[in-house]
């Protein structure tokens, strides 16, 4: 079931950013802000130390191998002082930055790799929302692949060799799917699809869901899919989701239609595939959950 759930993922990674940031007697301060873009931002800290200030941090304290994610854009700046107040993120001009390239770092530099993650029409997939707002990964808390990639990444931007950023965009790719893996492996919460995954009578319901997508579903034969009865499918379903069973169908089915209109396939095709009788039906629902038609997202 994992396999499917992440070989289906939409995940691309954009490396934009990699400087050493220094305190200088022309300049005594340095900040940034890479939130606004609508995407999952994240930093690394390749060498020395940076504060981040968010709605969830006041001044946390980032040391080399430490990493920052954003899984929802939101305001935050990383900072040389832990005094630094996030309200004036929008004030900070370019002349306040002195910013040396990856070749020249200077002693008592900080180095920060910045990149976010597109997930395009799984902006709100499931296994997203197993994850607060602001994830900060600290390097004693990295272990096995999740350690060793954010050591590649961090050796990989020091070499400054052809296609540098695109390797490094690949290689934060993985560490994203890793960290989904290790996620699934040991959920932090006691709800959510990765925890519910480890029932295995709802682990079973769900790959029914995501294998026969397009099937004729009702709430009495998604439970019997599972061996439960109808009354507690709903209280499992909704405990660990928290939402409805055919409300989380709805979203798989039309998640999956976008990424087929995306593609190229016409609409009655999608519509029949995903589980509608009729293009008008499926047009109808397509529109209350996106907003726009499916002829629009068709390429």
């Amino acid at each position: 079931m994992l396999n499917q759930l992440l070989s289906s993922f939409h995940l691309s990674a954009t490396v934009f950013h990699r400087s050493f940031f220094h305190r200088t007697l022309v300049c005594d301060s340095w900040s940034t802000d890479t939130s606004g873009n609508g995407h999952a931002n994240f930093h690394l800290i390749s060498s020395g130390k940076a504060y981040l200030h968010s709605n969830q941090h006041n001044g946390t304290l980032l040391n080399a191998g430490d990493m920052v994610l954003f899984i929802r854009d939101s305001a935050h700046l990383l900072s040389y002082s832990p005094e630094a107040q996030l309200s004036n993120a929008a004030e900070n001009e370019p002349s306040q930055f002195i910013a040396y390239p990856m070749e020249v770092p200077l002693e008592n530099s900080t180095g920060l790799i910045c990149g976010y993650f597109d997930f395009g029409s799984d902006q709100q997939h499931p296994v997203l929302q197993q994850f607060r707002d602001c994830l900060v990964i600290t390097k004693a808390q990295q272990i096995g692949a999740i350690k060793s990639l954010v050591q590649s990444i961090i050796s990989e931007s020091h070499l400054g060799a052809h296609a540098n950023d695109v390797i490094l965009s690949r290689l934060s790719e993985v560490f994203f799917l890793a960290l989904l893996r290790q996620l699934a492996e040991s959920p932090t919460t006691e709800m959510g699809l990765f925890y519910a995954l480890q029932d295995p009578k709802m682990a079973m319901v769900l790959q029914h869901m995501y294998r026969q997508i397009g099937a004729p579903w009702t709430l009495e034969s998604l439970a019997a899919s599972g061996g439960y009865s109808r009354a507690s499918f709903v209280s499992y379903f909704n405990r660990y989701l928290n939402q409805a069973p055919l409300a989380f169908l709805t979203h798989l089915r039309l998640t999956q239609a976008k990424k087929q209109l995306q593609r190229g396939d016409t609409v009655i095709k999608v519509a029949l595939d995903v589980g509608y009788q009729s293009d008008v039906s499926f047009a109808k629902a397509y529109k209350r959950y996106f907003g726009i038609g499916p002829g629009a997202d068709r390429l």
